[in-house]
């Protein structure tokens, strides 16, 4: 399903949104709580009229008229740049080093082909890092570095490169790979920061129990994959992340200039608004895109709606629906990387056990119905003690043309720390 795009908003909107927050601040008593939460909607207001797509430009202008005609916005705060990261628990102050083992058994088949076994960990998803946050007086300043590694081959790569031989001197073998790293300031006016991040194209609406892992929904074909989707993660970037009222902004923007040291080029960018318990307590609703300055004559994006709503104490459910433009057949499956993916999950919790059911279909804008397919997964991850947990589970992406299914069987053993 190809999400629409509507016109641009005019220069007379945007000059009665400023007009707005002028009248505002005038009649207003309370003036410097006002300002505040004025001059960061306005920081955010135009960073989504120079980069966003006209979907995002409408949902902007909803939500900062919601923040001006209301008394009771928030100011500051900001998103949780470590909210996929190992990160066992939040330290006070000073100095916390954190980390994370995992290690899986999987099976997977490919088409007609002979299973293949393995015990390894090719997401990734062991990690080791430190992170810290020191008062400044008006400023917190805020640091995190985070290693990624496989404790099962050595080797901080995935099977697709062979680390036994030395036929990849461009592409070098390492036993310990940088995730993320950044330093920043917690502001009044939210969060400012650079380095390496996590994009929020990931971050927001990622609802997969079982990412980094060999069930994985990105690599069955239920999220989209690579660094311009649900597997984001950018280097050289510079991050804005904060709260106006009920709606989290984050964006993140490529500022390296140097193709062989950075996976995003200058301006490329990545952008989330999300906010939950506005219309409805328990339900989550926001929209996310990446842009790849590079692709095509103007420019390609991916973009993203996601929503999720707690049904019951311990069921709860979500959806996702990714318009993709970005990559090639390898990056998204689909010819020239472009199509749809529409997803729909629940999560049940009862007791010790955490069960993730995933139904995805996937909608190829180029070749027909060649490359269409059906994703089908289900999972339990067994919470043994607050730190380690043990998950089963079994997802299959079943093709609708030609192309060969892809079905996988995995047991992984995750400890925290």
């Amino acid at each position: 399903m190809k999400i629409s795009l509507s016109s641009k908003i005019s220069n007379f909107s945007q000059k009665l949104i400023y007009s707005a927050f002028y009248y505002v601040i005038y009649l207003n008593k309370n003036l410097l709580f006002i300002t505040e939460n004025m001059a960061k909607s306005v920081i955010i207001y135009n960073i989504i009229y120079q980069t966003g797509s006209d979907m995002l430009r409408k949902i902007c202008t909803a939500a900062v008229f919601t923040v001006v005609t209301s008394v009771n916005a928030n100011a500051g705060g900001g998103m949780d740049h470590s909210s996929h990261s190992a990160v066992a628990g939040k330290s006070g102050s000073g100095v916390h080093f954190f980390g994370r083992l995992y290690v899986g058994y999987d099976q997977k088949a490919t088409g007609s082909a002979n299973s293949v076994d393995s015990i390894r960990d090719n997401g990734l998803k062991s990690r080791l890092g430190i992170k810290f946050k020191e008062n400044l007086g008006g400023l917190t300043m805020l640091g995190h570095a985070e290693w990624k590694f496989d404790i099962a081959d050595g080797w901080a790569t995935s099977d697709s490169k062979n680390c036994s031989t030395d036929a990849n001197g461009s592409s070098p073998c390492q036993t310990i790979e940088l995730h993320v790293g950044h330093l920043g300031f917690m502001t009044p006016l939210g969060y400012l920061g650079m380095g390496s991040y996590e994009t929020p194209y990931k971050t927001m609406g990622m609802y997969d129990h079982n990412m980094d892992t060999a069930i994985g929904m990105n690599g069955h074909g239920a999220t989209s994959k690579t660094a311009f989707g649900i597997a984001g993660t950018w280097d050289s970037g510079i991050m804005y992340s904060g709260k106006v009222g009920p709606f989290e902004i984050a964006y993140l923007r490529g500022m390296g200039e140097n193709a062989n040291n950075n996976n995003v080029a200058k301006n490329d960018y990545s952008f989330g608004i999300r906010t939950e318990n506005l219309l409805l307590a328990g339900l989550e609703l926001g929209v996310a895109r990446t842009f790849d300055k590079s692709g095509g004559a103007d420019g390609e994006s991916n973009d993203k709606i996601f929503a999720s709503y707690k049904v019951m104490p311990g069921l709860g459910v979500f959806y996702t629906i990714e318009d993709l433009e970005i990559g090639t057949t390898s990056a998204t499956g689909f010819t020239n990387g472009e199509g749809d993916i529409e997803t729909f999950g629940a999560h049940y919790t009862m007791g010790m056990h955490n069960i993730q059911v995933v139904y995805a279909t996937g909608d190829s804008r180029e070749v027909a119905a060649n490359e269409d397919y059906r994703t089908l997964g289900l999972s339990n991850r067994m919470q043994l003690s607050k730190s380690t947990d043990i998950t089963i589970g079994y997802i299959r992406q079943g093709m609708q043309g030609s192309g060969n299914a892809v079905r996988t069987y995995g047991l992984g053993i995750t400890h925290s720390f």
